[in-house]
């Protein structure tokens, strides 16, 4: 059965925007038939259930119906075409990262291709059991050939991944890396404020996040308000001369022995410090 029905409009748009919407029905259980299905969906797909629908005009509720039905076989689709590319590559990198489901209590642990730009999987938990129970339980993930391995510095997964990959340089991640350093600086922070006097306690508290950025990328102002910060005291500044000792060495290192270099000094750095924070901060960037 062929449905057809044009838009009021002047005689040249009339001819440009005549619409056909073509309906068959080809058995008591399909409706719509399998080129109709197949072109909604991918449109649903490629944009949303509803754009598909006012541009098919059908029902949204029976695009977004085709749209449910085919998304699993949308999705063993592209899991297979992510995990072939990451097999097929020569220099594959593997990113590992956890994230909250419930921040303190529920983590889950996705596995991505940094170079596709894909994520191969997601698992249930970041604990070393189950990282350890995922690689027997896929084959597939053990039999990749990464050359490096992103990651932040999570024990469990520095274990997993020299299991897993004894041949993979292991790279701790920006954001991780910069996130030890800064917790050390407030907890150092802390300490320091607990000694203050109220109003000088009240202008650290307030003032707190300017310990965290480099200080090259602070307006005139916050420098200002930063500098006040630091008065406060002697081991506040050195913590914070630590910080930005090791943003420096991140940031301009130019080669590996340089690199090696910078680093071994920043460790003696911190080192002389000698607080636990401090200390905690460099025992996890050693292992």
């Amino acid at each position: 059965m062929l449905f057809a029905h044009s838009l009021a409009a002047p005689s040249l748009l009339a001819l440009q925007y005549w619409i056909c919407l073509v309906v068959f029905v080809s058995g008591p259980k399909e409706q719509y038939s399998r080129l109709f299905r197949s072109q909604t969906v991918n449109q649903a797909l490629g944009s949303t259930a509803a754009h598909s629908a006012r541009m098919q005009y059908a029902l949204a509720s029976t695009v977004q119906r085709m749209h449910q039905e085919a998304l699993p076989a949308e999705n063993e689709r592209l899991l297979k075409q992510a995990w072939d590319q990451a097999e097929d590559q020569t220099n594959l990198v593997l990113g590992i990262d956890d994230f909250a489901i419930k921040k303190g209590h529920t983590y889950n642990t996705g596995i991505h291709d940094l170079r596709g730009e894909t994520m191969l999987d997601l698992l249930s938990g970041r604990k070393l059991d189950a990282l350890r129970a995922y690689a027997e339980q896929h084959p597939e993930f053990s039999n990749l050939n990464p050359k490096a391995v992103v990651m932040d510095l999570a024990q469990a997964f520095r274990t997993w991944i020299s299991e897993c990959f004894p041949k993979a340089i292991r790279i701790a991640d920006r954001f991780h890396v910069h996130g030890y350093v800064i917790e050390s600086v407030q907890t150092v922070r802390k300490s320091v404020q607990s000694t203050l006097s109220p109003r000088a306690k009240g202008i650290l508290k307030s003032h707190h996040r300017l310990l965290n950025p480099p200080v090259d990328s602070l307006p005139d102002m916050s420098r200002i308000q930063l500098e006040q910060l630091l008065a406060f005291s002697p081991l506040l500044r050195e913590v914070w001369e630590w910080k930005e000792s090791f943003s420096c060495w991140y940031e301009y290192s130019p080669n590996f022995d340089v690199a090696q270099l910078g680093f071994t000094r920043w460790c003696k750095q911190g080192e002389e410090i000698g607080h636990g924070a401090v200390q905690n901060a460099l025992k996890t960037m050693r292992n």
